[in-house]
């Protein structure tokens, strides 16, 4: 007679690791959806980015040019040659020239500040009829102090003096319509010899002037001034 045997040990059975993360998985979807379903939480659907908030940028501003401030002068030509602040000593196009600015009142400025309507531009005095530009010369040293959008329009020569107009929509922004003698925006600029008593037999310059391309000075303003 044989002896009894013991029974088998008993075998524990281990739940794979998938399948145990595979279930917690199942029973968190189930309890977001269940949350979803009594509006504890908002449809994800129905999330939406928030909108960007929109940047306006500043208006442009005129700097040292027509329309600009004394300040913008001074941080552009340095300390001025007297104490109104309107005159200046630069080098343009390779020429020495002197800088004379003529304000507006602020009331006439869309900001209410002091604005440049008019700029004279010339020989300094210690070479006045001695150095002089001619006309392509001229041309470069007025277009400095053209407002930057300023687009050309036409040019008229009155009295052998050739008047270029442009037109600035910052310059119109910028000064107040009732000072224009024209179309808000407008601006002009005309060169000649200077001092004016300095003017060459005519021959016809490439400005249609006659001052045989000889100059020393250009006048840019507002309207028709």
């Amino acid at each position: 007679m044989q002896p009894p045997q013991a029974p088998p040990p008993h075998q524990q059975y281990t739940v794979p690791v998938p399948v145990f993360v595979g279930a917690v998985l199942v029973l968190v979807l189930v309890f977001i959806c269940g949350l979803g379903a009594i509006g504890v939480i908002p449809s994800i659907r129905g999330l939406r980015p928030p909108n960007p908030t929109a940047t306006i940028p500043p208006p442009p501003q005129a700097k040292a040019t027509l329309g600009g401030t004394v300040n913008d002068f001074v941080q552009r030509y340095g300390t001025p040659l007297d104490t109104s602040g309107l005159m200046y000593a630069t080098t343009i196009a390779g020429q020495r020239t002197l800088i004379i600015l003529t304000l507006d009142t602020p009331r006439q400025s869309q900001d209410g500040k002091w604005r440049v309507i008019a700029i004279d531009v010339q020989v300094p005095s210690d070479a006045l009829g001695v150095e002089s530009w001619d006309a392509t010369t001229a041309d470069t040293i007025a277009h400095t102090f053209l407002p930057a959008d300023a687009q050309f329009q036409r040019t008229v020569t009155t009295d052998g003096v050739t008047n270029s107009f442009y037109h600035s929509d910052l310059l119109a922004a910028t000064i107040l319509p009732g000072q224009y003698t024209n179309m808000p925006g407008s601006l002009n600029y005309a060169c000649h010899p200077w001092p004016p008593a300095v003017t060459p037999a005519a021959s016809g310059s490439a400005n249609g002037d006659s001052h045989s391309g000889v100059y020393g000075q250009c006048h840019i303003g507002i309207g028709n001034t």
